[in-house]
This record gives C-alpha cells, sequence and structure tokens, in this order.
C-alpha cells in the first residue's frame, strides 16, 4: 500500500498492547487516518508482547502467563469495549460481555510455616455496572479511601457479624463530630462506647469531606479519622475472633489502613511529596514509617499479596522485594477504591484472542500496516545527535504467498499457533527456531528505514530488555557524548542512544528486570476431585515456588472436551540472571526451562498438597492427576504440560523498585527528536508493570505525536498539583475553627 504524500508517517515497533494502543490512537477517526499513516513492526509471527497466546499442535492455549485484569483498568477496557463494538462482523456475533467474566473469589495464601494458610477473600461485584470504563471514575483522594474503607465494613460484617469489638471515643474526637452535625452520627449514638464498625463508618464518611468541603476540612479532621482507624484496630487485635482465618485478616487489614491513611494525609495531603519522591522509599519500610508493627508489615500475607501481585521483586529474588511506596500507593487505592463492576476479571480464552486479534482486526480495518518477522537491532541517531536517522532490522523469515496469520478458533474467535506457519516461510537455513527469543539471531537479510525516506516519527514501543545494556557501570550517571567511544572501537546495538542521551543511558541502565516462570497443568481430575472446596479461585501469595494460581477450566471449551477435567495456570518470580546472558548465548532459555521444570516438579510433590488435598497417595504426589496423551509414567508426565521461564529479557517484567522511578523518561523525553516512548518502562503518572500502564503509554506516544489536548484518565492520580491541603488550607482552617 502506498503512503499519501500528505500523511506523516509513523513508524512503531514493537507490536505488545503499548505499540497496538499508540496504533489504535493515531487511527482513531478517519481525520486522523488521514493525516498519519501507521507501519507496527514486529519481530516473529504474532502481536500482544506479554499478551500474546497461540494454539499448539493439540489446540491447546499457550500463554506467557496467568492474564487477570483488574477492574481499575479503565483506559483498557474501554479500548477493548469500543473495538468490540467496531469489529467487523464474520458469522458468529462475538461478544465481550461473554469473553471477560468478573472474578470475586481472590484468596490469599500464608506461604510461611509448616502448612501454609489460604484466606478467603470475596470482594463485593455489582452486576449494574458491567464491563469497566463505560463510566469515568471519581479518582479523587477522597472518595478512593472512602470507598477502600468501605471494602473494612464489608470485610467486618463478613468476619464478625454483629459481634463488633467496642471502643471508647475520646472527647477531642466527640466534639469533632459534633462539630460537623452529621445526622448519621448524632450525640445520641457518640456516648460512652461505640463499636468498630461505628469507627470505620465515620472514618468513611469524614474521608469523603475532603472533597466537599476543602477549606473547613482541616488537621483535626484528619486526626479524627486517624484515631477511629487506630481505635478500630486496637480494640480488635485484643477479641477472639482475630484467632480465626477470616478474623485474623480482618486484624491485619486494620492494623495496616490507619498507618496508609497516615501517610497518605502526612505526604500526599499535607506535604504534597510527588509520587517520585514517594518512590525513593519502600512501601514497607513507608508504612513502618507511619506507625505500622515492623514484625506486621514484614509477615503480613496483605502485602506480600501486593508485592506478589505486581511481581515486586528485581532479578525474581524474593529476599530482594521493593516496591516504590508512592506507586504502591497508587495501585491500592485504584485496585481498591475505583475498581468497576468486580476486583479482577478473567479471559475465557487466551489473551491473544480476547484481546489481541480483535485489536489487529481493526487496526488492519484501518489501514494500519504490519510488518512481522522484523527485529530490531539498532537506532541510529543523525550526525548533530538531536534526531533519529535511521532503524535497523534484522528480516527473520519472509512469508509467502498464502501465509494466514490468524487461525479461527471457535465461537467467531481467531488467534494465533504457538509456533509459525514454516510451509509458508522463507527460513533460514537452520530452520525451526524460535524467532521470539532474545538469543536467536538468525536471518535471511536486514532492512534499514530512514528518516528521509520511510518515517517522520518513530514510536519505540519494545520492552526494555531488547536495549538494556547489561554491561558497564550501573552505578553512577552516564554522560552523553560520542567521545565514549573511539573510531576503532565496536559499535553496538543502541550506543547512539546511550552516547548521546544521559536520560536514556541512565533509564535503560538502572530499571530492574524481573523475570518469571508461567506454568500450565492438565489435570484428569476436576477441581473438587483434587481436594479443592471452595469457589472458583484466583489466589495470590500461594505455596512458594508457584504462589499465584487460578483456576482456568473455563479455556477447555476451546481446547477439547474429553479428558482433561480441569485445567491450571500457576506463576510466580523466578529468581536468575540469565536475562544477562549475551545474545550469543543459545542455550541459555533451555537452561532456564529446566530450572523451571525441576521447581514445578518440587513443587507438585512438597506444595501442591496445601491447595489440592486429593493429590497425595501413600504420602507421595499421585502422577496421573496430569493429563498425558502419550500416558507417560511417573514425573515424566510433567512434559506434557507446559513449563517456561521467562527469562528472555523482553519477556522480562520491569520492577517499581525504590530509587528507581527518578530514571524513568516520559513518551516524549528520549532526548531524540522523532523518536516517541512507550511501554511499562516509561513514566506514565502510573508507573506499574500491567497491560493499564502499556495501554495509557501508547494513549501518551499518539498525544504526543499529534499535539490533542486529551486527559488520560489515572496518569496523574496522587500526583501533586495542590488540588488538597495547602500549608495556606491548614492555617485558614486552623483561623476559622472555634475557639474552645
Amino acid at each position: 500500500m502506498e503512503t499519501d504524500l500528505s500523511q506523516r508517517r509513523i513508524i512503531i515497533v514493537g507490536g505488545g498492547m503499548a505499540g497496538l494502543s499508540a496504533a489504535y490512537q493515531l487511527s482513531l477517526t478517519p481525520e486522523l487516518r488521514k493525516q498519519y499513516h501507521v507501519t507496527v513492526y514486529q519481530l516473529g509471527w504474532r502481536l500482544g508482547g506479554k499478551c500474546a497466546s497461540g494454539r499448539d499442535a493439540q489446540g491447546r492455549n499457550i500463554e506467557h502467563g496467568l492474564h487477570i485484569w483488574f477492574g481499575h483498568y479503565l483506559n483498557a477496557f474501554q479500548m477493548l469495549a469500543e473495538v468490540y463494538r467496531n469489529l467487523p462482523r464474520k458469522g458468529a456475533k462475538v461478544d465481550l460481555n461473554t469473553l471477560i467474566l468478573p472474578q470475586a473469589y481472590t484468596p490469599i495464601g500464608d506461604p510461611d510455616g509448616a502448612k501454609p494458610t489460604v484466606y478467603d477473600v470475596n470482594f463485593p461485584t455489582s452486576k449494574k455496572v458491567g464491563i469497566p470504563g463505560r463510566e469515568p471514575a471519581d479518582l479523587s483522594i477522597a472518595n478512593c479511601l472512602s470507598h477502600a474503607i468501605g471494602l473494612l465494613i464489608d470485610f467486618h460484617d463478613y468476619a464478625l457479624g454483629s459481634d463488633s469489638p467496642i471502643v471508647k471515643l475520646d472527647e477531642v474526637s466527640i466534639e469533632t463530630i459534633k462539630m460537623r452535625d452529621d445526622p448519621r452520627f448524632p450525640p445520641s449514638r457518640l456516648l460512652g462506647v461505640v463499636t468498630a464498625r461505628t469507627c470505620l463508618e465515620i472514618a468513611s464518611a469524614w474521608l469523603l469531606h475532603l472533597d466537599e468541603d476543602m477549606i473547613s476540612f482541616g488537621p483535626a479532621d484528619m486526626e479524627l479519622v486517624r484515631r477511629v482507624l487506630q481505635g478500630a484496630a486496637g480494640a480488635s487485635c485484643h477479641m477472639t475472633f482475630a484467632n480465626t482465618a477470616a478474623g485474623h485478616l480482618f486484624d491485619q487489614a486494620l492494623r495496616l489502613a490507619w498507618p496508609l491513611v497516615d501517610g497518605i494525609f502526612d505526604d500526599i495531603v499535607i506535604e504534597q511529596r510527588s509520587i517520585q519522591q514517594m518512590d525513593g522509599e519502600d512501601f514497607r519500610r513507608w508504612l513502618v514509617r507511619h506507625g505500622a508493627e515492623p514484625l506486621l508489615v514484614k509477615q503480613s500475607p496483605m502485602v506480600r499479596a501486593l508485592y506478589d501481585t505486581m511481581f515486586q521483586y528485581p532479578d525474581g529474588d524474593i529476599a530482594n522485594a521493593s516496591y516504590g511506596a508512592g506507586t504502591a500507593v497508587q495501585v491500592l487505592l485504584r485496585a481498591l477504591g475505583t475498581y468497576q463492576g468486580a476486583v479482577a476479571w478473567e479471559l475465557q480464552a487466551g489473551a491473544g484472542e480476547v484481546i489481541v486479534a480483535p485489536l489487529f482486526e481493526i487496526l488492519k480495518q484501518r489501514d494500519v500496516e504490519f510488518r512481522f518477522f522484523h527485529k530490531l537491532t539498532d537506532i541510529r541517531v543523525s550526525s548533530d545527535g538531536r534526531s533519529v536517522d535511521s532503524l535497523h532490522f534484522d528480516v527473520q523469515a519472509i512469508p509467502k504467498s498464502g501465509y494466514e496469520w490468524t487461525v479461527p478458533i471457535g465461537d467467531g474467535l481467531s488467534g494465533w499457533s504457538s509456533q509459525p506457519d514454516w510451509l509458508h516461510l522463507d527460513v533460514p537455513p537452520n530452520g525451526c527456531v524460535d524467532f521470539e527469543s532474545f538469543w536467536c539471531n538468525e536471518r535471511v537479510g536486514t532492512d534499514v528505514k530512514t528518516r528521509v525516506d520511510d518515517f517522520d516519527d518513530v514510536v519505540l514501543a519494545i520492552p526494555l530488555g531488547a536495549f538494556k545494556k547489561f554491561t558497564g557501570n550501573k552505578s553512577v550517571e552516564r554522560p552523553p557524548g560520542p567521545g565514549l567511544s573511539s573510531i576503532e572501537a565496536k559499535h553496538e546495538p543502541f550506543d547512539d542512544l546511550y552516547n548521546h542521551s544521559t536520560g536514556f543511558w541512565n533509564m535503560a541502565a538502572k530499571l530492574r528486570l524481573v523475570p518469571s516462570i508461567a506454568v500450565q497443568l492438565w489435570s484428569t481430575r476436576s477441581l473438587a476431585d483434587l481436594g479443592w472446596s471452595g469457589q472458583k479461585p484466583a489466589l495470590v501469595s500461594g505455596p512458594n515456588p508457584l504462589d499465584i494460581w487460578a483456576d482456568m477450566f473455563q479455556l477447555l471449551r476451546y481446547e477439547r472436551r474429553d479428558p482433561p477435567y480441569s485445567l491450571h495456570y500457576l506463576c510466580d518470580v523466578f529468581p536468575s540472571k540469565l536475562y544477562a546472558a549475551p545474545q550469543t548465548s543459545r542455550h541459555a532459555q533451555e537452561v532456564a526451562n529446566l530450572l523451571a521444570y525441576l521447581k514445578t516438579l518440587d513443587w507438585l510433590e512438597h506444595k501442591a498438597k496445601f491447595i489440592w488435598p486429593k493429590v497425595m497417595t501413600n504420602g507421595a504426589f499421585d502422577w496421573t492427576v496430569l493429563y498425558d496423551d502419550q500416558d507417560r509414567h511417573g514425573y515424566r508426565r510433567i512434559r506434557a504440560q507446559h513449563v517456561k521461564a521467562n527469562v528472555s529479557p523482553w519477556d522480562c517484567c520491569v520492577a517499581t523498585a525504590a530509587g528507581t522511578s527518578a530514571w524513568r523518561l516520559k513518551t516524549d523525553e528520549s532526548g531524540f527528536k522523532h523518536l516517541y516512548l512507550a511501554g511499562t518502562w516509561i513514566d506514565t503518572g502510573f508507573n506499574t508493570e500491567c497491560v493499564e500502564t502499556a495501554v495509557i503509554s501508547g494513549m501518551q506516544a499518539a498525544r504526543a505525536i499529534t499535539g490533542a489536548e486529551l486527559e488520560i484518565p489515572g496518569e496523574r492520580f496522587l500526583h501533586a498539583t495542590r488540588q488538597y491541603l495547602s500549608l495556606c488550607d491548614v492555617m485558614r482552617s486552623c483561623a476559622t475553627a472555634p475557639a474552645e
């Protein structure tokens, strides 16, 4: 397809969710499609990045890992809903409402001790809301905190029923409540003692005043919220119900809630510290600094669940956990305070089929072009060091006429295969190679795109690991300048970007990668026959080393109708630095996968019994639990399952470790003209590894290119804009308060 000479030529490098989001926004309207011609360059044969999935030779869905969409992914859900409304209809109607469903039951495990514990956690759901993103969310700090406290009230009723512990309010608190003259808390209700539940109700109501009456909400009101939360926490720990599983978890939640609120008041509302400043401190240390008990923070499965869910373990090392406090607070308040419909949502087919393939169809319909089998190997900069001059690709293979990128799955869905269509490819001499591996260097040619002939702007939307250097001193800033390498020195990939941009070097060098392990187990037994007696779960912080587990039985309808009878996705971080192996290390992935198989075998033999009590026979794991077409004996049945270590640098997640947010660049801060950045590794304002962050980054890149005035929900969440109490506000509130 020829480009209209009046169109601005945009190359997007990377077909993950960030790149696809940018392409979606740049082609959103007919007017934009007249202005911009978009081409997406992608290595291998499929799109999606970490959301890619594919069908293997048995028709099974193979994924990068477990994908749970959270109910606060407003931008991602909104884009997906728009895609489905505009999908070209080919036969069966594809309905998003049947392909992504609420997952309310999200138990939390406690892996410490001889016998790991599982705590039941059910979040309230609302059928009236439907798919998130249809309605705008109230992203005010008061609303988020109030709704989060509301969840504590629901948990109180679940754990305690009507047996709420007694709290004695002090005189100052009573007088503060009376001053507000809130009809929900008349003086007669406050005489003598109140219950912990009433304390939570007061906190929730008062937090809403933070937005409703900014000027008069002052130190006394903040102190009231602190006191009632502390009072509820102090009363609960002495009650016998705290010895029950639900009561014990509720007690922990209360003892963590007031330091969280206290920290938000002090750091965000009053001092108006930036998220970047707060991210200089680990979230656990931040909680302790604001009054949380150190031992509680260290041992609480609730704190552990946050780190586990967001994979905040640099190098996959659990002992090296680190999460910037500001981002952690953002995630908690967004997840608990702004979720729509349900806190979590589960896909009913593969991520590549529910999410990526429909996006692909829409973008093709809009004349967005795709160049597969293109692996970016370098970006060259102009002689003055100010702008991007050329993009260099290895062409991995050339598709022949008749190559079909997607295949039908069923019920109107399409997706990718887990391998390319080798019969319709001109491939390198070595044949069937892993085109998606960092360590695959096979090619049939090269392709160089120049700014003069081929593009006007570039969106770099590949993962951080694709261009991150694993050598050199990362502890100091690297000054830019061509003088860093002599004429005789060998040019390495992306050296131009490093040599001419200190910011780019620091970002690439200092952000930390997190390898992971992904396991899919097909079983000859149903969930109940494995011994799980509860609801359909999505468990976090379960038994190590596979501490995240979800029952994915629903996917079997697209695979086969005879045995297996259940399907289980498990994942976790993977302690390894194999991602730093040189690009010539052809066996790095094999070594990592072997270690992953050994970890999985160990988990099955020693840990699976804690969530599946019926898998043991005579004290040993019953290997016939695993479905195997070839009916192999014993542990060899693991070969019929899917086990992979995600250690390829571009398969790794990016941690928001304490002190690293300062090195992230915004989409238009690459240091070069015509080069924009997109991905979960840039500074989006919501800097945590997830689909929502990727989508936001793509939207920001498109906005920067078009110059459109677009406020993206969530990108400014909790960022200091003087919208909360300033010092003047506090002084004014003190001055207007009635004299005692």
